[in-house]
């Protein structure tokens, strides 16, 4: 008597339990090259929905990289056509997105395809344009015009953050840019006061503003005092004088305000979200959203709400605190009683400043 002869099991042919337990081993890549051997492995990769995280793509001339921070992947891949780059890019952002759906967290595109920045129309969290100058410095750069960084952020679908990097100074005034969540703009040779206040952004951080100056900042901050800037969004603002010019002058900047001087505050950024961190949004800031202000000059708003102004190296930080917590009348009141000295010690996000004897 014959006994029939049985096939040995495979992978496709394993019940769902082990094969899940098996594929729990494999990296990003193994996965995707087992999704490209059949359809059967497609759908089953498919289905596992496996959490890799937000995606951030770099794109520059002759590369781009595709990273999935959360699981610490990366790929990259080079290509001396612009052209051909671009549409590569995109082609396998799309297949990783079959096998991982995530959205692009953070979009990197760098100036040196200016040329090139009617091609992209992706959606992103954040959109970041632009690199430190230190990567410039063995090549000549072409300028970009107003018109051509408006086509940019016309067509790519930015939600809350964009950085103009530069190095070049990025010289636009396009809607988009004045109602975004978070933004950070390095050499803003070009930024006027005009421009400071047409800003609704919750988050705002101005590098190298050689234009401003110490009264720019200080009108600025009287109006923000008496209401005269219509910005009810506005959280934190920062402004950098940048390496042309010394640092600020803080009595210049502070002149007429009324101040008192705050020590060891925590400042709680509102709706906290991680990736603002991936550019510089904000200054040192915990993965909770607390930032601690060692350090500051604090005075009250007309509607009650306090301002403390930090100065730390040659930036200058304004935080307009939580109107929730100041709303907190007892609070205010049981942490005017402990305190018996200028500022707020460990306040977080509390009382409007109130008027020191010292």
């Amino acid at each position: 008597m014959s006994s029939a002869s049985r096939s040995s099991p495979t992978l496709a042919t394993l019940p769902v339990f082990p094969a899940t337990h098996i594929m729990g081993y494999l990296d990003i890549d193994s996965l995707w090259n087992l999704a490209c051997t059949s359809r059967v492995f497609m759908e089953f990769v498919q289905d596992l929905k496996i959490r890799t995280g937000g995606y951030h793509v770099d794109i520059q001339q002759g590369l781009y990289k595709i990273h999935l921070p959360a699981i610490h992947y990366y790929y990259s891949y080079y290509e001396e056509d612009d052209e051909y780059l671009i549409d590569s890019m995109d082609k396998d952002y799309k297949d990783f997105q079959s096998l991982f759906p995530e959205n692009i967290d953070v979009l990197r595109i760098d100036a040196t395809l200016v040329n090139h920045f009617h091609r992209f129309n992706q959606e992103c969290t954040v959109l970041s344009v632009g690199e430190h100058p230190i990567y410039y410095n063995r090549q000549k750069m072409n300028d970009c015009s107003t018109e051509q960084i408006d086509l940019l952020l016309n067509s790519v679908n930015f939600r809350k953050g964009l950085a103009l990097n530069g190095p070049k100074p990025l010289v636009t005034e396009n809607e988009k840019i004045f109602n975004i969540d978070w933004l950070h703009i390095k050499n803003c040779t070009w930024i006027t006061p005009e421009f400071i206040r047409k800003l609704k952004n919750k988050i705002v951080f101005l590098m190298d503003t050689q234009q401003l100056t110490e009264g720019d900042i200080n009108q600025y901050l009287k109006d923000l005092k008496n209401g005269k800037i219509d910005n009810k969004n506005l959280q934190v603002i920062g402004f950098n004088c940048g390496f042309g010019r010394p640092r600020w002058n803080e009595e210049a900047i502070l002149d007429e305000l009324d101040t008192v001087r705050g020590v060891d505050q925590i400042y709680k950024v509102e709706d906290y979200d991680k990736r603002i961190k991936s550019e510089l949004f904000l200054g040192v800031v915990s993965d909770t959203g607390d930032i601690k202000i060692e350090d500051s000059f604090d005075f009250t708003r007309d509607d009650g709400i306090k301002i403390s102004v930090e100065f730390i190296c040659r930036t200058v930080r304004v935080y307009i605190w939580n109107q929730k917590q100041n709303q907190d009348q007892d609070k205010d009141q049981n942490m005017e009683k402990d305190t018996k000295k200028r500022g707020h010690p460990k306040d977080t996000n509390g009382p409007a400043a109130k008027k020191s004897c010292l």
